[in-house]
């Protein structure tokens, strides 16, 4: 196995400075003979490419690049492969995943009763009063009920244990014990915020829609933390399993005292292997001391360096899907808001004063009005447009709203969230305004800078290439087409997944794109993204991830 030595600063903002230059030395490993889609301005495709340390040294045909081995310098050949930069992803939980996937795998599960015997299972290996938890990775539509379990169902499954199944971000399922555990009672009205369900009898449902808000309300107190060897343990499984579908930088949006302290020390140990930008995690709860919380910093988006850097002040969702025009289902509504637009106004300021950029998570057409309306505040105080501020998901946005975007420099995390499946938003909202949920052809159309992730755990999947099929495709999980009028071509969509999230984080001059001088972060294919069928897109996998030229992941056959 080829390793390549990585060199990281001892301190955030020198390492940040270091190597930004490619040097005239030899380079350490040159890989020819190759289709190099460098994703650069021009879009070209070169032959070869040589990595020295962590950068790209030269870029170009065979003969140019091949030209400049020194006697120690390593050769490989490609065999005609395709190579990409590495693939980023704009909201990835990856502290949260590796946390969750603790608990039992639910990810194949297709009904309720599958879901239940695995929990059953669980159970009955599990020590007396023993927290059993379920993985995040599964979705209600997936399943033969179209449903998550109840309360009532999962007491059935043990009245003893106290279960908690997640479904990604969206929604967390906790049975009577669980309940209790945490805290929860018919009198309990509200956690930090947002409502508790109720039953018809006025009980406790058991369905949480605010999962992050749970962990840190309810589930916090009953479900052991982990220590902190054990979340740099799952962390690093987490990573390589992210590589091997081509990830190299992640947004995680989950900044609390308990995964920096993991992040950090894999940091300081130089055990990182993947690049993340981090984003303070404000909950509902907050809003009322947001001063308090952010003053004290002194620092703000894009401390850090290229492996560990702030990124924004993010997880605090907005709304419940509060739209312009009403519900079909159920009829007459127009979802809510969590916090006034007042307070989203006088937030932004505030977030702008001291520094940081906001990454509010919106779900409804109206709440962009808001949030803009917020935004523009803020830039009258002191401008923005400079500043890249986010908007997290924003699955429904008209025209206009676009407009007000580009003109505020307002960038766009955006998901595949129709690909699991566009049923229920049809039922929901009508086909007009399903069909144009991520409006991608119409975000580049507008000048809005756009990026992609997975919403992982939360999202249907982590792997780039299922979200880039779908914008070429449009073609949902179950074979169903969700806006053909949102397609985007194969270059727009890799742009989305690489430089522009490199856009995104500040980085756009040192990684997203195979050019000398930037971090060699690149993939090699299994198949040749650029001609492989349509539907074949989201079928490729790295044969071998490459972060800072060192090779973090080789397929079954040894990769390169």
């Amino acid at each position: 196995m080829r390793i390549v030595a990585l060199t990281v600063g001892v301190l955030w903002m020198a390492a940040a400075a270091l190597g930004q230059q490619p040097s005239a030395a030899a380079p350490d490993e040159i890989f020819f003979n190759g289709k190099i889609v460098t994703v650069n301005r021009d879009f070209q495709i070169q032959q070869a490419f040589a990595v020295q340390g962590e950068r790209f040294l030269a870029v170009g045909s065979n003969a140019s690049v091949r030209a400049l081995a020194a006697p120690g310098t390593r050769l490989t050949d490609l065999r005609g492969a395709t190579v990409i930069p590495g693939l980023m992803d704009n909201h990835n939980h990856q502290y949260m995943a590796a946390m969750l996937e603790r608990g039992v795998d639910l990810t194949a599960v297709r009904s309720l009763a599958e879901m239940f015997e695995k929990l059953r299972q669980a159970a009955a290996q599990a020590k007396p009063g023993e927290v059993i938890l379920g993985s995040a990775n599964w979705a209600e539509d997936a399943l033969a009920e179209k449903r998550g379990p109840t309360r009532q169902e999962l007491d059935q499954v043990s009245a003893d244990h106290p279960i908690v199944v997640y479904r990604g971000r969206g929604a967390a399922y906790l049975n009577s014990a669980a309940l209790k555990a945490g805290g929860v009672s018919r009198e309990t009205k509200f956690i930090a915020g947002s409502p508790v369900p109720m039953d018809a009898s006025g009980e406790p449902t058991g369905r949480f829609t605010n999962p992050p808000s749970l962990v840190r309300n309810i589930a916090g107190r009953f479900v052991p933390p982990p220590s902190l060897e054990e979340a740099e343990t799952r962390l690093l499984e987490i990573m390589r399993e992210q590589h091997a579908v081509g990830l190299t930088s992640i947004r995680d949006l989950d900044l609390r005292p308990e995964p920096m302290r993991a992040y950090f020390s894999l940091w300081r140990k130089k055990k990182l292997t993947m690049r993340v930008s981090m984003g303070l995690d404000i909950v509902s709860s907050d809003w009322d001391k947001l001063e308090e919380i952010l003053k004290p910093w002194g620092v703000g988006a894009g401390f850090g360096d290229d492996w560990l850097r702030l990124d924004s002040v993010s997880e605090f969702a907005l709304d419940d899907g509060l739209m312009r025009e009403a519900y079909l289902n159920p009829p007459g509504q127009f979802g809510r808001m969590r916090i006034t637009a007042d307070q989203i106004r006088q937030s932004m300021i505030l977030m702008n004063r001291f520094g940081w950029r906001p990454a509010p998570h919106i779900s409804g057409d109206r709440t962009v009005d808001h949030v803009l309306d917020a935004y523009a505040a803020a830039d009258a105080e002191s401008s923005i447009r400079d500043k890249r501020w986010v908007m997290e998901h924003v699955p429904i946005v008209h025209a206009d709203q676009m407009k007000r975007m580009a003109e505020l420099g307002v960038a766009v995390s955006a998901q595949i969230h129709p690909y699991g499946g566009n049923e229920a938003a049809v039922r929901n909202l009508g086909e007009a305004r399903a069909e144009r949920q991520v409006p991608m052809r119409e975000f580049l159309d507008h000048g809005v800078i756009v990026s992609t992730g997975s919403d992982w755990s939360g999202g249907d999947s982590n792997n780039m290439f299922v979200n880039i099929g779908f914008y070429v495709t449009r073609k949902t999980r179950t074979g169903k087409i969700a806006g053909a009028a949102q397609k985007i071509t194969r270059q727009e969509a890799l742009r989305v997944a690489t430089v522009n999230n490199a856009y995104l984080t500040f980085q756009e001059d040192v990684k997203g794109s195979i050019e000398p001088g930037k971090l060699a972060d690149f993939l090699i294919l299994s198949k040749d993204i650029m001609t492989v069928p349509e539907d074949e897109i989201q079928t490729i996998l790295p044969l071998s991830t490459f972060v800072g030229g060192r090779k973090v992941f080789s397929g079954k056959d040894g990769g390169f």
